[in-house]
Formats: C-alpha cells, structure tokens, sequence
C-alpha cells in the first residue's frame, strides 16, 4: 500500500525532525520518569528457569551450561539485542581448561604424621596439566599474610628463600583502622586467596596451604569444600609461567593441632603477622602432597547482545552491563539433592540483565552511547569469562565508558538503600547520587567491607583493565522491617545456602527488590549512556593510569 505523500515545508521538515531526535535522546527529565520499566513478573518467569533441575547447576561446559546460555541469548534475540559477537553471534567461547582432582597430603614432624582426609580436613588442587603432580619431604613455612606491598612497606616475604618450599598462610590481610594502610577495615587485593597463590608462585615456592577461618575468610568451610569437590576450571598459562604444584586449603581445627604439636598457638601466630616487623617461621613440619587430576579442554560461551546507540559520534562508545550465568554444577555424589541450583547466585542477577535489556529495547528514549549486555561465563572459577572478555573484548575497552555490574541480586523484598561498591572511586558517583534521590534510596557503605566484596564479582576484570566500574548492590534496610532483618537474612544465607544446594527459587521471594536493584542499574546505565563525557577515575585511584594508558594506546593507533 502507499500512502499519499505530505508536500511539507523545508523548514517545518527540519523541525519535526529536531523535534523527533529529542524524543528519541533520553533527557534527565525522561529519565527520571522511567520507574516501571522493569516488571518483577518478568525478572520471576527467567529466575524459575534459569534456577531449575533442568539447567543442572549451569556449570561450564555441561548440558545445563550449554542450555542456559541458548535460553539467554534467545531472550536477547527477543528482546531486540543485535549479536555483538561479529555482529553475527550472541556467543563469545572462552576456551576453558576442566580438572577433576584427587588430592592427597601428609604432614610428618614433631615427632607425628598426619595423613589428612580430603574435604573434611583439606581440600588441594593444581593448574600443572599433568596426571599426577606431587611433591615430596617440602619444608612448611608459616608465612602470615604472605603479603609483598611496597606501597605499604610491608613484605612477609623479605630475607626469605621460599624456593621450593610449602607455606602455610592466613587468608585476608593486616588489620588496620587506617583508610590508607591496606584499605583500613576494607579488604584490598591483597586479601584474596587469588592473590595468596599468585605471589607464592612468583617467589618460587612450590605450594601453598591457607589456614580457613570463618572471621578471615568470611564463609564458613562447607563453602571451601564444595567450591573445590566439583571438577575445577582455569584458563591455560602463557607458556613459560610459573604455576604452584598444590594449591591447597586446611581447617583450622587440623592447622591448630599440628601448630600445637609444633610448639606453636595459631592465635598467637595470627597476632604476630600483623606486626611489620613479622618473620616467616620454618616450622619442623616436612609435606608431601600429590594430586591426581583428569583434565579435558571445554568452550564455555560469554553471552553477549548489543543495542546500538543513536548518536553518530557517542554510539562508538558503550556502557556495558555484566552478570554471571554460571553455577557450581551438581554433585553426583551427594546424599538426596545434588543440585547446585544458584538461585540467588546468580540466577537473580542473569535474570535481571534479561529483563533490563528488555526494557531498554521498549522505552521511548533511546541511549546515545551503545549498550552491551554480557551474561558471562564461569565466574565462580574464578571470573575466569569476564577475565577472557577483558582479554578478548568484542568493543574496545578504551572505547568502554563504564561497566555496570549485578551479581546475586536482592530478592526479598523493596529497600529504602543501594550500595553502589566501586562508584565512589570514579565520576560514576555523580550519576549514582542523583538515581538515588530520584528512586528516593539512600546510598550506603559496603555493609562487610572486610570481605572485599568488590574484587569478588566480574566488575573486577573491566577494573584491571581500566574501565570505570560499579556493582550495584541490594540493600538492607527492608521496607516494614526491623533494623537488622536484612543482615540477619544475609548472615543466614552466607553460613546455610551461599555456594549450597538449598541455594533454590522460593516462590514467597516478592522480587520487588530485584526490580528495583535492575530499575537503578537501567536509569544508571542511560544516564551515563547520555553524558557527553565518559566517566574518570578519581586522581590517586591505582587504576586511573591503567585507563589513561588504554586510551593513549587507541589514540595512537589512529594516528
């Protein structure tokens, strides 16, 4: 059919279009009219799925995994996300490498031998793709914090030759109630268990044994032990680099008991590593350690969808928003329910990425800088997808104004406050504040910012690279509960479903909250989508001259 043609003015023409492209560019105005966008109804239908039997845990490279990622980008596709892989696919593969491991460890000295059980005493693990790695007769060494951080003058490591050594160290990091002395309460890089083994490696020693404590770590054992009972992933090594033969973890119970037989008190060891003046301590402990292991080499998708931007100039930047899909799998060898469903980590928040891209695709005010939406893969091995992402990004990361991240999404109901983890580091906060006041939510601190939560999610693999970030998450000040209902909902989780099968959908969840958490990240996302600037590190921020640097390097490739 056509249709009469209008014979228009030049100059009424010209007005209508200006008139069209202000309708099409998001305004704060329009912006702040957007609460509603997000329907919980939407957020409950992906949570049911995404969490059910049928996705099996969603671990990498198993049917369920395979079946959740096909069930994302199909709700790409629906929602009007274009492929953003090559423009031709929603699935960026990350090569991944899967261990299955049998570990074995004795302790023999003070006149004893230990021959530990594995996962109710240790746990241990390799990324030496051999059969069988093992160690023999190694020295331990009580290491502290193992800690090297010239910026805070501290170095356990100092006048010690740990070459081929075992160390047994403590998770987290030197307390201080200074802010600018390791982070002050907050955890910084340095805490992490990552770190530990990644440092003892580059000073040559052979093995690491981290002693688990509830307060350190901020979990309790059952977490240790069936993060490291299923089959592992990692990503393969650079030829060349150097990779610890045992990567182990000990309860307390059993580190006490030999520290004793040694002549030693573990809380007073604790006491004395978080002096400067600290020396490692040869203990008269000799370990030999093997693990048997069973590898295989898996493709694990990045789910990744784009919805272009308008302006012809800004649409060559993007925001690109980041949760996690994958869970821990099942266990076959599980009494009853062996099914690492993950509802609340992280279907909640995968749900939530789906529903924001929705949303984005229906409301009337388009984004000026193109939005990325990556459900990535195998995060709780270690953000090993986002990882790969960073390394591998299908938009340049100079180009990348700000990543947006939601991971394990409150689910229980509305909150009168967000914590917005990393915003406060960068000129995201100017655009976190005013969503806040619009949403009327209060903005507050890190709840448990000894447990570092903020390098424990995917924002923190854009961060190492540079890109601004922000891992938005839930409150806990509920509406029409008590004070404390929140942290005492969330200390439940932690110690009885966190990394567990009765992490399961519950119907009774309102999703109001998850509604809200996705709403902020959606007017967050737009706002920064129309900002004529990209957002900047504060000055002092360790990352600012990663992104300085980035941006140079893109720039001299245009010249």
């Amino acid at each position: 059919m056509k249709f009469p043609r209008a014979n228009l003015p030049y100059p009424l023409v010209a007005v209508l279009v200006a008139l069209l492209l202000t309708l099409n560019c998001a305004s704060p105005e329009a912006i702040g009219k957007l609460d509603g966008a997000v329907k919980p109804a939407r957020i409950r239908a992906h949570l049911k799925i995404l969490s059910d039997d049928i996705m099996e845990g969603r671990a990498p490279g198993s049917r369920g995994g395979e079946l959740a990622a096909k069930y994302i980008a199909s709700q790409f596709e629906e929602a009007g996300l274009l492929p953003a892989v090559g423009d031709s696919s929603y699935f960026q593969n990350v090569e991944l490498i899967g261990a299955k491991h049998t570990p074995s460890l004795t302790l023999n000295g003070a006149g004893r031998t230990w021959r530990l059980n594995p996962g109710t005493e240790f746990v241990g693990v390799t990324k030496i793709e051999q059969p069988l790695v093992s160690i023999n007769n190694r020295q331990l060494v009580f290491m502290g914090y193992g800690v090297d951080a010239s910026e805070f003058s501290w170095n356990d490591y100092a006048n010690t030759d740990v070459t081929g050594k075992v160390l047994l160290m403590l998770v987290n990091e030197p307390k201080s109630e200074n802010d600018i002395f390791f982070g002050g309460k907050a955890l910084t890089y340095y805490g992490r268990w990552t770190y530990k083994y990644e440092e003892a490696a580059r000073k040559g020693a052979d093995g690491v044994i981290l002693i688990h404590t509830t307060p350190l770590a901020g979990y309790g054992w059952n977490v240790v032990q069936n993060s490291r009972s299923r089959e592992q992933f990692f990503v393969r090594s650079p030829a060349g680099a150097r990779q610890l033969a045992f990567r182990g973890w000990i309860t307390r119970g059993k580190a006490e008991e030999v520290l004793n037989a040694a002549g030693l008190n573990l809380d007073e060891l604790i006491s004395q590593a978080n002096s400067a003046s600290f020396n490692p301590i040869e203990l008269p402990i000799r370990v030999s350690a093997s693990v048997s292991n069973k590898f295989r080499t898996i493709e694990s998708p990045n789910v990744i969808g784009k919805l272009l931007g308008t302006d012809p100039v800004l649409k060559k930047e993007c925001i690109l928003y980041t949760s996690h899909y994958d869970h821990l799998g099942k266990n076959d060898s599980h009494s009853g329910d062996g099914i690492f469903n993950g509802a609340f980590d992280n279907a909640s928040g995968t749900s939530a990425l789906i529903e924001i891209a929705r949303a984005f695709s229906e409301i009337q005010f388009k984004p000026k800088r193109t939005i990325l939406f990556a459900a990535v893969t195998a995060e709780e091995s270690g953000l090993l997808g986002s990882q790969f992402y960073a390394q591998s990004p299908v938009f340049p990361l100079a180009k990348t104004a700000a990543n947006i991240n939601i991971d394990a999404v409150n689910v229980w109901g509305k909150t009168r406050n967000i914590i917005p983890l990393g915003a406060d580091r960068s000129s995201i906060m100017e655009v976190i504040n005013r969503v806040a006041m619009e949403m009327n939510m209060e903005i507050s601190p890190d709840p448990m910012p000894e447990q570092g939560l903020f390098f424990r999610s995917d924002q923190f693999s854009l961060v190492k690279a540079g890109v601004p970030a922000v891992y938005l998450v839930g409150g806990l000040k509920f509406v029409g509960k008590p004070q404390d209902w929140g942290q005492k909902l969330m200390d439940d989780y932690i110690k009885n479903r966190y990394h567990g099968v009765k992490d399961e959908y519950d119907p009774s969840w309102s999703l109001e909250g998850t509604a809200q958490v996705a709403q902020f990240a959606l007017k967050t996302g737009l706002y920064l989508a129309n900002k004529p600037t990209m957002p900047e590190w504060h000055d002092g921020d360790p990352f600012k001259k990663i992104r300085e640097k980035s941006i140079a390097e893109m720039a001299a490739l245009k010249d």
